[in-house]
């Protein structure tokens, strides 16, 4: 109860008590009782029971918590903006923070990792005042809405794809069945060999349509729903409304550039087959009734266009997987790819391979000095020359990829709009190699391999700042890290090592949490994720690509010598069409493997 001199009054009469500052958490529950503290972190008012409860947590300790003698005697007025979003990095702390340098919201705690040299930060309430009358509300709202009628045209023309590849498949099989009268005498043993391969084809082509249309629905839906929280607010709440805003900015702006490189670029495969026009005469030597071809659809044409691949593809090895989530499947030779130009002075060497959101895919030809672009059918559209040893390349957004310059101890941030341009570069502390771009961060692996105790990771921001470094090689082992790749689920890193036969599983923090070896696999470097928590790795000197399921501790040979692969460098796995990029050695060559 309060004194006399105290700041809060109670009032007594038959009624319940009444104080200048109740508790916020007691009124809740329709109790009445004095405020003794202030949290300016969750903004409430607390009793001395609240207060103790309130303690038990070790993230509320650093909670500033303020005393009677600090409470405004004014009235308060109705709090119109406040933070209420919890940080998705510090689950204790709330977002009330907006560095206008990153154009990011964020909690003290980030401010404090992250963000402590911006020189433009305000209080979250500052921030968000006048959030709904602003050009970035009005903006996210005609994106999202420009963004949602793409992906609706998206998957029109997608789920028109099912039903026109079914139209084909009956066709074909009527035209099948037509020709079957005249060679009756073959045709038992031979229809049933080409319906199979019609029904392999069909299933290839809509599984991969498949997967876009659930990739397309997820993210519509997403999209729909930030729309949604953004156009039916109704609250007084600035802050939250401005975190839907920036929020809704950043998936918007990561999710267009690949559902815009689905409306821009070519059209699923179609099927075409085509009856042999010799086939009575040479019916007997024949193992099917005719040969398939590829045909694709443009981007603006519903009418299909024939095209002759220059690779036939051709069976070179099947690889059992008995992991409970991908069962069985096979590799299968799809294609080699000469990636050489006519400016080139020497053999190509594909050191490293990266899939961009539009699919197209870059790689770095080091003997050339090049990084070269090549559209998703692996056809070179342009390049670059860029001075210095080129050694590996990862995307760091939509329009932008950065290139390791080892012994230059650079990291070149190149443009891949239009036209592949150079921009800014930055420093590293020694010599670098492979990277990986994580939540905004780039991780890039570096030491001198002439002393392996100065391995180490350091990890940049986009700008090029160092913020940390983890896994400093003296305080696990003595290597140097030579190439980095994140998990599917974002909680862990895989780093291959100099002079080591082993792969190595990290945690954010840099700490060992796993590693995994094989008889069979010499110096691994390159290494790509296959999306059902699977890795691939490179074993340069075993002349093999590995594959490892980390949740069964399970590492296996996947390609080896007897499927030509000598000396390989990089793997990238392309996502669009399911199918493994190897480069080998010293060769003009990119090879693809289907993977079913």
């Amino acid at each position: 109860m309060a004194t006399g001199g105290s700041l809060s009054r109670a009032l007594q009469g038959g009624h319940e008590p009444f104080y200048d500052f109740n508790c916020s958490l007691c009124e809740k529950e329709g109790k009445h009782m004095e405020a003794v503290r202030y949290c300016e972190e969750c903004f409430v008012y607390m009793c001395d029971s609240c207060v103790n409860y309130h303690n038990r947590f070790p993230l509320n300790s650093r909670h500033k918590l303020l005393d009677q003698s600090q409470f405004t005697t004014l009235n308060q007025p109705a709090l119109k903006s406040f933070p209420t979003k919890r940080c998705l990095k510090h689950p204790g702390e709330l977002i009330n923070i907006f560095c206008e340098d990153h154009d990011v919201v964020c909690c003290s705690v980030c401010k404090a990792l992250d963000h402590s040299s911006c020189t433009k930060t305000q209080h979250l309430p500052d921030a968000a005042k006048g959030v709904l009358l602003s050009q970035g509300y009005q903006s996210i709202k005609k994106q999202a809405k420009e963004f949602l009628s793409e992906v609706n045209n998206v998957l029109a023309n997608l789920s028109a794809d099912i039903f026109r590849i079914a139209k084909e498949k009956d066709n074909i099989k009527q035209t099948i069945a037509n020709f079957r009268k005249k060679v009756n005498k073959y045709f038992d043993n031979l229809e049933q060999k080409s319906l199979d391969e019609l029904d392999f084809r069909e299933k290839r082509i809509t599984t991969i349509i498949d997967k876009d249309l659930k990739f397309l629905h997820t993210t519509k839906t997403k999209a729909e729903d930030i729309l949604k929280q953004i156009e039916t607010f109704k609250g007084d709440n600035e802050c939250e409304l401005f975190v839907h805003v920036k929020m809704g900015k950043d998936y918007v702006h990561d999710s267009m550039g690949i559902v815009h490189g689905y409306s821009k670029s070519q059209r699923e495969e179609s099927i075409k087959f085509i009856i042999n026009p010799e086939i009575e005469v040479y019916l007997s030597s024949l193992k099917k009734l005719g040969t398939f071809s590829k045909a694709r659809l443009s981007s603006t044409s519903s009418e299909i266009q024939v095209a002759v691949p220059k690779q036939s593809p051709v069976s070179q090895s099947k690889r059992a997987d008995t992991s409970k989530d991908t069962g069985y499947y096979q590799l299968e030779l799809f294609g080699r790819y000469n990636v050489h130009e006519k400016s080139d002075s020497n053999d190509s060497f594909i050191r490293a391979i990266c899939q961009l959101p539009d699919r197209n895919i870059l790689i770095i030809d080091a003997n050339n000095g090049s990084l070269k672009r090549l559209d998703p059918s692996y056809k070179l559209i342009d390049s670059i020359k860029i001075n210095g040893f080129l050694y590996s390349v990862c995307a760091v957004g939509s329009d932008e990829v950065a290139v390791s310059l080892w012994t230059d101890k650079k990291i070149q941030i190149v443009s891949v709009g239009r036209r592949l341009s150079l921009r800014r570069t930055f420093s590293t502390g020694t010599y670098c190699r492979g990277m990986a771009y994580i939540d905004n961060k780039l991780y890039v692996c570096c030491g001198d391999v002439s002393d392996s105790s100065s391995g180490c990771i350091e990890v940049y921001n986009k700008a090029g700042k160092l913020k940390h470094r983890i896994f400093r090689a003296a305080r696990h082992s003595s290597s140097v890290p030579d190439c980095i790749i994140s998990s599917d689920d974002g909680q862990h890193l895989f780093v291959t090592m100099f002079r080591s036969d082993t792969i190595t599983m990290l945690d954010f923090a840099g700490n060992v949490v796993n590693t995994y070896s094989d008889k069979k696999l010499k110096n691994p470097c390159g290494l790509c994720t296959y999306g059902r928590g699977h890795v691939f790795v490179c074993g340069k000197d075993s002349n093999t690509v590995h594959k490892i399921t980390p949740e069964n501790n399970k590492i296996e040979v996947i390609l080896s010598e007897s499927d030509d692969i000598k000396n390989p460098w990089g793997v990238c796995y392309d996502w669009k069409y399911s199918r493994l990029l190897v480069s080998c050695g010293e060769s003009n060559e990119l090879v693809v493997f289907n993977l079913k």
